[in-house]
């Protein structure tokens, strides 16, 4: 699943991706919500954005798409980010997630369908809400999202909110973590809710809990996001 909803994921995944998606952790220091940011976005379009391996993880319970021999793609997002500069307070939209998929999932008790909301519905907003840093990485998030996570043996949830991570402009890479490495101005987080059968998921995933998700999804274009 990997890859969510901005409550503030995914895959955009991340854009671009991105879709499927974190987490419950935010940064230990943050800017005022109050703060101006301007981002310029050079190299941008539409863009697709793909992972080789995406985990969710609730409660000591983990979710992890990936194929056998490790690198073929298992999630993909498309979706587009706007050249030009943008301003926003505290948070600054750059672009959108128009479709996610994930395959090769398994659980502890075996297969899982990582399933993503109904794109012609509702949309993955791709929002940065940080200054870059010197190395080139922007905070960013994706989200709002929704997820609903089937484990084999009947055990089911949904995962809703937005999904935390960073972009490298130098790698172009969109990382989809609750560890990042800027001070985000907002607060990014995915809850789980609506738990059917808990106790074929081992009476570990409940509804409220916040799991974490990660995945690196690599953009199809040289897209440079600096915010200032």
């Amino acid at each position: 699943m990997t890859i969510w909803k901005r409550a503030g994921s995914a895959l955009c995944g991340a854009v671009a991706v991105a879709a499927v998606v974190g987490l419950s952790a935010a940064p230990a220091m943050a800017m005022p919500a109050s703060t101006t940011l301007k981002a310029k976005v050079t190299g941008g379009g539409s863009i697709t954005a793909t992972s080789a391996k995406t985990v969710l993880t609730d409660n000591g319970i983990s979710v992890t798409c990936q194929a056998s021999n490790k690198k073929s793609v298992i999630s993909t997002a498309k979706g587009s980010i706007s050249n030009g500069t943008h301003s926003g307070h505290g948070s600054v939209n750059v672009g959108i997630t128009k479709s996610l998929n994930f395959k090769d999932c398994t659980g502890p008790l075996g297969k899982v369908s990582n399933t993503p909301g109904d794109f012609s519905k509702t949309t993955y907003l791709i929002t940065v809400d940080s200054k870059t840093t010197s190395k080139g990485y922007t905070d960013g998030i994706i989200g709002p999202v929704s997820v609903a996570v089937s484990i084999k043996g009947g055990c089911s949830f949904t995962v809703t909110g937005s999904a935390p991570g960073y972009y490298n402009n130098s790698k172009h890479l969109l990382v989809l973590t609750p560890k990042l490495p800027t001070h985000a101005s907002k607060k990014a987080q995915l809850t789980i809710g609506n738990v059917q059968n808990a106790s074929l998921c081992l009476g570990a995933v409940k509804d409220g809990q916040h799991p974490t998700y990660t995945g690196t999804y690599k953009v199809s274009k040289k897209v440079k996001i600096t915010v200032s």
